[in-house]
């Protein structure tokens, strides 16, 4: 699972990254060996990215990875070329979205004609390079952040709009905070019919120092995007988050 996470945070990074440095060309997405397998069409590029990157951790042996990779697997600390230095300072753990410290697949939330899956949630400190801490951090040399990864399905043919992406967040320390603008990725918005999102939100917190121990996500239901009418209840979700050495105990790693 801990593995599982630092792959999701590599991809959505190197996604990010080049996102905010304007490059339209590239997606950062690694692309699949066979594009025309029709299996591999219907997946996510997360679930084709996160296959890709077993892949790699399956071909290569201990002796076959660099330093810096077993560093960071070992420590969850590592250095991200054109952002800066990360360390994961926590790991959410919900057994209802499947989150529960195994390698099993994730159940689906399902909220009206909406299925949500919530495939990690993740707290990281980081210290930007100069240009991200101006970009994105108000100037700011050390931050801590909560980042989860999100698919969303609409099963209905109706158009409807849905913003998991802006969920709120509260946690133990106090806080309640607003996902980041410039940050909130692609899982939310208007679904015209049967469509499919995916993407990587960060919420930025106040406080970089406090360790958090839990967080509770207030997802708001879909509604009808014609007449606004609410299809499910407004779900809470409740994270416990252990550090990085307790979730990988925790994982048998």
């Amino acid at each position: 699972m801990v593995k599982k996470i630092w792959f999701l945070l590599i991809i959505g990074l190197i996604s990010f990254t080049l996102a905010a440095c304007g490059d339209s060309e590239s997606t950062g997405k690694v692309p699949a060996e066979n594009e025309t397998n029709e299996d591999n069409e219907n997946k996510s590029s997360a679930e084709r990215q996160l296959e890709w990157a077993e892949e790699q951790e399956n071909e290569n042996d201990e002796g076959d990875k660099t330093d810096a990779r077993i560093a960071a697997e070992e420590s969850g600390e590592w250095e991200e070329a054109d952002f800066g230095k990360i360390k994961v300072a926590g790991v959410g753990y919900n057994d209802e979205v499947g989150i529960d410290g195994t390698d099993s697949p994730g159940k689906a939330l399902e909220l009206g004609p909406v299925k949500l899956h919530i495939d990690s949630l993740t707290v990281i400190d980081i210290e930007p390079d100069e240009d991200n801490k101006e970009y994105l951090f108000d100037g700011k040399d050390k931050v801590k952040a909560v980042i989860i990864d999100m698919q969303v399905e609409n099963t209905s043919d109706d158009d409807i709009e849905f913003y998991p992406n802006q969920s709120i967040l509260v946690t133990d320390t106090g806080e309640q905070v607003e996902s980041d603008m410039l940050l909130m990725g692609e899982a939310g918005g208007e679904f015209f019919g049967k469509v499919k999102k995916e993407g990587q939100t960060w919420w930025i917190l106040k406080d970089s120092e406090k360790d958090i121990k839990t967080i509770k996500m207030i997802i708001s239901p879909p509604h009808s995007a014609d007449e606004w009418e609410d299809l499910a209840e407004e779900k809470r979700l409740e994270f416990e988050v252990l550090s990085f050495e307790e979730a990988k105990k925790r994982d048998g790693e």
